[in-house]
């Protein structure tokens, strides 16, 4: 099987369109939709629904998705070990990230690396943890800096205990104090992130069974940040997240001390590319300084 063909099927259900993925990949639309119908014709069933916002998988086409991403991460697993043996070092990396690792952590730990490797390149993708936990676990990526989860499948690399911190408009009574008991979120109106990290909050608030009066739901931290601004509410972020964040807000420690513990989750230690296994040593000492 044509594994060119494969990457062209990833790219197109990554940009639900023929028109993007041949634009991303350096082909016409009409190039793009011949090698997608020889592939059909190849497997023997449709791929690809196509709709007026784009195009989907098919029943059939999401059935053979795993076992596809599967068969391109152990080709290029191959390759770089080929290229390795070879004194080359060529190679790529596929990274999932949440946008906090993303902003402070990937870039100054890839800028290190390159120094020494310049020929092993890097493609991310940020997500939410439910995300990251899917891309490990399928081989979309081939690590994810995330959280950690109980009863996932991918194996952790634990690297750093992110402090959650409360979030409160400068005027606010809290304001006053030098760290937020966590009762007093109950019934206090409460601004929250729809997914990056609702599932991290909503478990520490969960932990005590303390229900805030949630009157806003957004998806991004800064969003977050500027209802708290405008005394909409309070929160809970990561400190991570908070790093470097200036405004008409006061961050101040909750009670008692509550964290995230942040790693690298990889499918396993066992099938890891050989550029994989020299960036996850840089990666933790990076961290771990």
């Amino acid at each position: 099987m044509d594994l060119k063909k494969l990457n062209v099927l990833l790219s197109v259900v990554d940009y639900g369109s023929f028109t993007r993925a041949g634009e991303n990949l350096g082909y016409t639309q009409s190039g793009i939709t011949q090698m997608m119908k020889s592939l059909e014709q190849e497997i023997g069933f449709p791929l690809f629904i196509k709709g007026h916002h784009g195009v989907t998988l098919t029943k059939e086409g999401n059935s053979l998705l795993p076992a596809i991403q599967n068969l391109l991460s152990a080709n290029e697993t191959l390759n770089q070990e080929i290229s390795f043996l070879k004194g080359a070092k060529k190679g790529t990396i596929r990274v999932g990230t949440f946008i906090s690792c993303a902003i402070h952590w990937i870039p100054e730990i890839i800028y290190k690396f390159q120094k020494e490797y310049p020929e092993i390149l890097f493609e991310i993708i940020e997500g939410d943890e439910r995300d990251l936990a899917d891309w490990v676990g399928n081989h979309k990526v081939d690590i994810g800096f995330t959280n950690y989860q109980k009863n996932q499948s991918y194996e952790f690399i634990p690297v750093y205990d992110d402090p959650m911190m409360a979030a409160i408009p400068k005027e606010h009574p809290f304001a006053q104090y030098d760290e937020i008991p966590i009762e007093w979120y109950e019934n206090a109106p409460f601004v929250e992130s729809r997914y990056t990290y609702v599932n991290e909050v909503h478990r520490l608030l969960n932990s005590y069974n303390i229900k805030p009066d949630i009157k806003y739901t957004l998806s991004n931290d800064l969003s977050i940040l500027s209802m708290v601004e405008h005394n909409l509410g309070i929160s809970i972020l990561p400190g991570l997240v908070l790093r470097g964040q200036t405004g008409n807000f006061e961050v101040r420690p909750l009670k008692p001390r509550a964290f995230r513990k942040l790693g690298m989750a990889i499918s396993s230690h066992e099938t890891l590319s050989p550029a994989l296994k020299i960036f996850i040593k840089y990666a933790r000492d990076y961290l771990l300084e």
